[in-house]
């Protein structure tokens, strides 16, 4: 565990259909996700569960613990992310605001639906991880299981119902590239491929300029680093994909 790649992974969701259009939703089933627990129980204790969608070399590490990235942070993150730890009554909270009450089995629902929280992955890379996700997940009300089969990425790509274990190659310098995945020219129409392997779908115009602003600018620019800071408080207040592992 003494090697950081450059592709942590994330819970990624399609925020273009229901139910996890809804934000509310997206951030109740991160809320599940233990972090400290995944670090104990999956990486012998090594610090590996992250809650930022790039790996913290030393730039980007720097960028996160910027006082404009942790004002973001504690502004739009939940106590679940500020911690690491779950948080099971805010989980219930946001489903309840998002119109979803438990059914007998103890699972979340609404009209007649439970959320379809079938987790796709990779079972050579993902079988450690993913069954623990799935435990949490099913503890907080949310009806998961696996999909390791031959269709698994097509589903990611094609944007289909579920959850999406999946990591990108983006930033190791500056975050732009990690940020732009969440550009509106990759909210691709849903049966089509993401742009960039960016799952999410994720449409906001707001996002859309601060990339443009961030674009033609040095990465250690003062514009930059602002607009860089109101992108990561996005990320986090709209939950775009749920952050789980450096790789």
């Amino acid at each position: 565990y003494g090697y950081l790649d450059w592709w942590p992974n994330s819970l990624w969701s399609n925020t273009q259909i229901e139910p996890f259009n809804d934000p509310n939703v997206r951030r109740a089933m991160c809320d599940t996700i233990d972090r400290s627990k995944i670090n104990e129980i999956v990486y012998d204790g090594a610090q590996i569960a992250t809650v930022y969608p790039f790996p913290l070399y030393p730039n980007l590490q720097k960028f996160a613990e910027s006082d404009a990235v942790q004002a973001e942070f504690k502004a739009n993150a939940s106590n679940a992310m500020q911690t690491g730890n779950a948080d099971l009554a805010e989980s219930e909270q946001l489903m309840t605001a998002a119109g979803f009450t438990k059914n007998g089995d103890g699972l979340w629902e609404k009209d007649g639906a439970t959320v379809p929280a079938v987790i796709n992955g990779f079972e050579g890379i993902h079988s450690d991880i993913v069954p623990v996700l799935v435990e949490m997940l099913k503890a907080g009300g949310f009806d998961a299981t696996i999909n390791f089969g031959s269709d698994a990425y097509n589903n990611m790509a094609d944007g289909t119902p579920g959850l999406y274990m999946f990591g990108h190659g983006a930033s190791t310098v500056d975050p732009y590239a990690v940020l732009d995945l969440y550009s509106s020219r990759n909210a691709k129409p849903i049966g089509t491929t993401a742009g960039n392997n960016s799952f999410a779908r994720y449409s906001n115009p707001e996002m859309d300029a601060l990339l443009d602003t961030m674009a033609p600018l040095s990465a250690d620019d003062p514009a930059f680093q602002e607009a860089a800071a109101k992108a990561m408080g996005i990320y986090w207040k709209d939950t775009i994909d749920c952050p789980v592992i450096q790789w």
